[in-house]
């Protein structure tokens, strides 16, 4: 048997521990690849395809190649040294049997370089598969008339292939220094020295609830002034994570040791017991994945978050696609309107509905309510049956309004969505026209526009037809307002005929939200795809240590395994203890992290004074299944190799 078919043998037996290192390792190399070969393209740079947003993809993208390989170290170190530091009896017995020091490094190094070659060549297969998908992705994202041209660049892989393999085994060479230091003796004493029982301080323990407490209060009560706020509020919250994992975790399982009539239950007695030593052994590790989880998750959900926020809150304020005001009523429509379809008609664009509709100028007379920060001076006046035309397109809510009653539709500008402008400081409004004085009581106010904003934060005033009627006959024709409102089928399409047009119009008269926010949109769409990517890849660097750390230890509770089978613990039972021990370690984490950006997310809620509950559902939600899942897959494979020792 030679050197090297004995390292390729131990691989190949301890495939159990070595899968996590090469799935994550395969897929880390994977996403690098595909955001290199992207970079790489030439058509990144290309105004023609672009624009602007290839150079700011370019940027986000030169950043997550970083953050991969900072991720992939810290990983990497750290599965490595635990992994190797499991392996010390066997290191012990290798130079017994008269391997040299310098032969037992290369043991390591050839069997790292077994493992990361064939995960780098697998990541490398995997991103020239899913680079087409991912420049598709990008082309419908970014909304581009044409596909990004699929290539593959050399420099890409290269870059990937002498990257990586410096990484893994420049990491694994220094990591081997440490066994080659060691000497005989210590190697073969292993993890054999008795543990002591797990000790903690009763004092530092409540602390831990009350640091984490005190930085969840000042998130939530700081408002705007997080900005100043938020390093206190992080120093609370991570040093209080640690305590809790450090301290806490001990101290209530000892509780839960006093406590009889659960620690002498079934087999509570011996899950509890050796849940005391993990989490006290593993307090380090648990810290550090629900730190990184809880960033992950705030992070993954404030971008999404902000951008549905911003996604809504231009619907609101700008329900359709584009419009327009004219001075001065005609029986027809102008040459400005008939210019205006012939550029839609050009470009190709499908018009869902087209409004003309009279519009009354109004002023509010309340001098209190004038000078607010608010626009609460002008007013726009509209009949109640050309309102209920526009909400019908839009989806919104009909209304019957009586005489002497008035609708008022705002737009959010200084205050969260939903703010009350009118009605919550008074009952009624007066408005002065042409055509004279209107006093109206309140029915209900609106947060969000029947008709664009005109950029003047211009209210709706929506009042009985016979009200509009009797005041339209005391108005002259040209001083009557006629509003022009289009929509397009897709109104994230028309950006060119868009700007075509607002080129007919002075600044002030038209309004839309295509060529204004479409670009904005895109690139908060392009940071949600991207940065699921980095999500994922932190989501498998944490769960991919605490897998390598249950692993790690799995020959530790070996002998303890087949020590309560030949006491008569059923398999079920010890079933029971490896899910526990399990879902502590992968649940735990996400339970903290959960926590840490519940209230995170409720200060970034306050800020753009919206509730952001919602988003946060669908984020968490997705992270919990996953996190599930790789909770399943480390069980199993844990019960697997348990049942193989038991029955063996």
């Amino acid at each position: 048997m030679t050197f090297h078919s004995i390292v390729y043998k131990n691989v190949k037996e301890n495939f159990n521990k070595y899968v996590m290192y090469y799935l994550s390792n395969a897929l880390v190399v994977m996403v690098f690849f595909i955001f290199a070969n992207f970079i790489a393209n030439p058509e990144i740079k290309s105004i023609d395809t672009l624009g602007n947003m290839g150079v700011a993809a370019e940027r986000v993208i030169y950043l997550c190649e970083f953050i991969i390989l900072m991720v992939s170290i810290v990983f990497t170190n750290y599965s490595i040294t635990n992994f190797l530091r499991s392996r010390e009896k066997e290191f012990g017995l290798l130079s017994l049997f008269g391997l040299t020091k310098n032969q037992i490094r290369n043991y390591i190094l050839f069997e790292n370089m077994i493992v990361s070659t064939v995960a780098i060549i697998t990541g490398l297969i995997g991103g020239i598969l899913f680079s087409k998908l991912f420049f598709m992705t990008v082309t419908v994202i970014l909304t581009l008339d044409a596909e990004i041209p699929f290539t593959i660049s050399h420099k890409a892989i290269l870059i990937t292939l002498i990257s990586f393999t410096i990484l893994f085994q420049g990491i694994a060479l220094f990591i081997s220094y440490k066994i080659k230091n060691s000497n005989i003796i210590e190697l073969l004493k292993g993890s054999r020295i008795p543990k002591p029982i797990p000790k903690f301080s009763k004092v530092k323990a409540i602390s831990s609830i009350l640091l984490i407490a005190s930085g969840y209060i000042i998130a939530v009560y700081s408002g705007l002034a997080i900005v100043f706020t938020m390093f206190p509020i992080l120093f609370l919250v991570i040093l209080g994570t640690y305590l809790l994992y450090a301290q806490f975790t001990v101290f209530f399982t000892d509780k839960l040791k006093q406590n009889k009539g659960i620690y002498y239950k079934g087999i509570h007695m011996i899950t509890i017991s050796q849940i005391v030593y993990k989490l006290k052994d593993n307090a380090k590790i648990l810290f550090i994945a629900s730190i990184l989880s809880a960033v992950t998750l705030t992070a993954t959900i404030s971008v999404y978050s902000t951008q549905q926020v911003m996604l809504h809150n231009i619907e609101q304020n700008l329900p359709h696609d584009f419009d327009f005001i004219e001075r001065g009523l005609s029986s027809q429509d102008s040459k400005d309107v008939k210019k205006i379809d012939e550029a839609l008609k050009v470009h190709g664009h499908e018009v869902e509905y087209k409004n003309r509709i009279i519009l009354i100028e109004a002023t509010n007379e309340d001098t209190d309510l004038a000078n607010a920060t608010n626009n609460k001076k002008d007013f726009y006046i509209i009949s109640n049956s050309d309102y209920n035309v526009l909400a019908s397109q839009l989806g919104k809510k009909q209304v019957d309004i009586q005489k002497g009653e008035v609708l008022i539709h705002t737009y959010n500008i200084f205050g969260s969505m939903g703010s009350k402008y009118f009605i919550d400081q008074t009952k009624g409004l007066d408005l002065m026209t042409e055509g004279g004085r209107l006093a109206l009581a309140i029915r209900d106010e609106i947060s969000g526009g029947i008709m664009n904003d005109d950029g003047k934060n211009t209210n709706t005033a929506v009042v009985s037809d016979e009200t509009f009627n009797s005041l339209l006959r005391n108005i002259s024709d040209e001083n009557k307002l006629v509003y022009y409102g289009y929509g397009i089928k897709g109104w994230d399409r028309p950006s060119k005929a868009v700007t075509e047009i607002k080129k007919i119009f002075p600044t002030d008269t038209f309004t839309e939200k295509t060529a204004q926010y479409l670009p904005i949109i895109r690139f908060m769409t392009f940071l949600i795809f991207i940065g699921t990517f980095i999500s994922i890849l932190f989501f498998i660097s944490t769960s991919g240590i605490l897998y390598f750390k249950i692993f790690n230890e799995i020959q530790k509770d070996r002998h303890e395994f087949i020590s309560l089978k030949k006491m008569g613990v059923a398999n079920d039972e010890m079933k029971t203890i490896i899910s526990t021990q399990c879902g502590i370690m992968f649940l735990l984490p996400f339970v903290v992290a959960l926590s840490h950006s519940v209230f995170a997310i409720k200060s970034l809620s306050n800020i753009l004074g919206d509730n952001l509950s919602g988003y946060f559902l669908v984020i968490a939600s997705i992270y919990l299944g996953l996190q599930l899942a790789y909770f399943v897959f480390a069980r199993t494979m844990y019960v697997m190799q348990i049942d193989h020792w038991v029955k063996g």
